[in-house]
Parts: structure tokens; C-alpha cells; sequence
């Protein structure tokens, strides 16, 4: 037993060597550095070729991120760990949480209590809006690392591309204070740039990103971003948007697949359940209705990361491997496209400057 023991801390000790190795790499327009952790993640050539919680896409980076995880958005401090631990048992991966989530010490519990290896997890989480800039962002991601209670993430994503405004604040105000555009590459990018590059963060991305925020970051970056994650549903099949990033190498990770709209707003709530595409191709495979949307977000090149605190659902939510939709349905879901957002309030993320 003692022997055993001896290994399995050498063998994790190599592994965040490994990790150190693998992230110090420059990722550039060819691509990232190329050492692979050691883990149970197996690499697909296709989202939509993934046959379990483990598969994924191999990012620039070479960290392989599974297609399927799972999502903590609304799962509130001190409700989030019962959820998140049920998802880890049931072979989910990818974790997906964030700075504003306030939740992130939860996710770290959770993980702690379901004793899988670091190395067979994949933990994502996002950089807030109110944190822009090089020494803020900086601080934020030490808070997260902290709270999460590990020493790396696996993506750590910019969860919007401009300042915090709004509800706390006043009327007119902005935080941080001192923003400018310029901030979010020449800041906030730079120091996510630092910290891959000092083995913390073993991918970088961003979340809520047009084309031409893409495009400026591309053209500005030292460090490519690998991920983008995006509102992606039949209501909003961003053609030119998933298409973008497959030319740059960047994965695509949709969020809101099963339509979570604002509960405030009866204008962005629509049940993307009832919709006769999504209900006809359930009945033909005898799935869920929330199985198909997902399988066609797959299917178009995305990775997934859907939330439930039902455990009925997680499993319902994962098991979308086992089936494929004909062409005709996926282009009958597609057809639903109205270029409507449900997500921060309906807001275009390329209003923003």
C-alpha cells in the first residue's frame, strides 16, 4: 500500500510537470505548444464524433476539451456542490463555472469530495467584466484558483468583451473606471497571455465575442485564443460566426442550447422544447427533446456544456451519444434560425466597442 501510495503522488507530481511543460509553450497561428497531459481524455476528430463524457477536441493548446460538460450558470453558492458532485459521478468531465457565478468554491468542494484525478478533469472558468485590465485580471484569476483550490484551470475564458455596467452600479458609471476599448488586448489579454505562458492556464479563450472582436484580438495577440463560447441554438445558428472560428482553429463551445431565457422577460422566453422539428425528431429516436437540440449542437460543430441540478437530467443530457439525427432534421432545427438572443438580455456583443 505504501508502495502504491509512493506512485500515485510521483505519478501526479509528473503530471503538473507535464501540465508546466505543456502550457509554457507559445501558442501561435500554427498552433500551441505540443505535449499532452496524461490522462483518461481521449482526442475526437469532431465534436459530433464523440461517444462518451471523456471525448473532446484537442485545442491549440494540445489540452483535449470534452465535448460534453457540465454547466453551473444559476446553480447559487452553497447549492452548487450537491449538483456539480452528482455530474462528476456520473462521468462528467468538463466544469464549467465562473467569476460572477460566485460558485466557484462550491465546484472546488465538489471536486475535491469526488476524488477524480486533476489530470481526467477539465475546469473551465471566466474572467469578469468588472476585472478588465492587466494587474485586475491578474488578482481575479489568483481568486478563482483559490476558491476552485487548484493550481492551474484548464481554459480560463474573458466572459464579455466590455465593462460592467448597469444594476449595482449608478447610472452612467462604468467599472472598471479606467476602461477603454484597448483594455481587453492590450490588459486583460496580456496577462491571460502571461499566465498560459507560466504554466497556470493550460488554454485561453473568450466568451461573447463577435467576428470583429476576434478579428482585432487575432490581429494583436501574441497567444491565439483557442475557445470561443457563444449563445448557439436554433433560434441563433451563427453560421458565419462557427464558421470563422473553424478557419482559425478556435472551438466552438455553445451555451443557452436548451433555451434559458430571462425568467423577467416574456419576450425572451420561448419553450425551444415544443418546437415541431426538435418534437419530431424526439419521437423518431425516442429521446428527450432536450437530447436532440443538444445532439444537433454537436452535430453543427459545437461543444455543449448544459446545467441541471436533476440528476434524471444530467444523465438524460449525456446520453446523446448514442444516436445521430438524419440530415433532414438537423436542417429542419436549422431552419428555426430567427438571429434572436435570449442571453444577456437580448444584447448583440457586437454593440459593444
Amino acid at each position: 500500500a505504501a508502495v502504491a501510495g509512493k506512485a500515485r503522488i510521483a505519478g501526479k507530481s509528473a503530471a503538473r510537470k507535464v501540465v508546466s511543460a505543456a502550457v509554457k509553450g507559445k501558442a501561435s497561428a500554427e498552433g500551441g505548444c505540443k505535449v499532452q497531459v496524461p490522462s483518461s481524455l481521449r482526442a475526437v476528430a469532431q465534436a459530433g464524433a464523440s461517444k462518451n463524457l471523456s471525448d473532446g477536441i484537442r485545442l491549440a493548446s494540445n489540452a483535449v476539451m470534452p465535448v460534453v460538460g457540465f454547466g453551473t450558470y444559476k446553480l447559487k453558492k452553497g447549492e452548487c456542490k450537491g449538483p456539480v458532485l452528482a455530474a462528476l459521478k456520473q462521468g462528467y468531465r468538463l466544469i464549467d463555472t465562473a467569476q460572477v457565478y460566485e460558485n466557484e468554491a462550491d465546484v472546488g468542494a465538489a471536486i475535491r469530495e469526488a476524488g477524480v484525478p486533476r489530470e481526467d478533469l477539465f475546469i473551465e472558468t471566466k474572467h469578469w467584466r468588472s476585472s478588465h485590465g492587466y494587474e485586475r485580471t491578474m488578482k481575479a484569476f489568483k481568486a478563482s484558483c483559490r476558491k476552485l483550490g487548484v493550481d492551474y484551470v484548464d481554459l480560463y475564458i474573458i466572459h464579455w468583451p466590455g465593462a460592467k455596467t448597469g444594476w449595482p452600479l449608478p447610472r452612467g458609471q462604468i467599472s472598471p473606471p479606467d476602461w477603454t476599448p484597448a483594455m481587453r488586448n492590450t490588459g486583460t489579454w496580456r496577462a491571460m497571455e502571461d499566465l498560459y505562458e507560466a504554466g497556470k492556464i493550460r488554454a485561453i479563450g473568450v466568451s461573447n465575442y463577435s467576428i470583429r472582436h476576434l478579428q482585432e484580438l487575432i490581429k494583436s495577440c501574441r497567444i491565439r485564443p483557442m475557445v470561443l463560447q457563444a449563445e448557439y441554438h436554433p433560434r441563433l445558428v451563427q453560421k458565419e460566426l462557427l464558421d470563422f472560428c473553424r478557419r482559425e482553429g478556435i472551438a466552438f463551445q455553445a451555451y443557452a442550447s436548451l433555451g434559458s431565457g430571462d425568467v423577467k422577460d416574456p419576450q425572451l422566453k420561448e419553450d425551444f422544447f415544443a418546437m415541431p422539428p426538435v418534437q419530431a425528431a424526439a419521437k423518431a429516436h425516442g429521446v428527450t427533446p432536450a437530447q436532440v437540440l443538444l445532439r444537433w449542437a454537436l452535430e453543427k460543430g459545437c461543444h455543449v456544456v448544459p446545467k441541471s441540478s436533476h440528476e434524471k437530467r444530467m444523465s438524460e443530457n449525456a446520453g446523446i451519444f448514442s444516436f445521430k439525427l438524419k440530415a433532414t432534421e438537423v436542417a429542419a432545427i436549422d431552419a428555426l434560425h430567427t438571429d434572436k438572443r435570449f442571453a444577456w438580455r437580448g444584447k448583440d456583443p457586437d454593440t459593444i466597442e
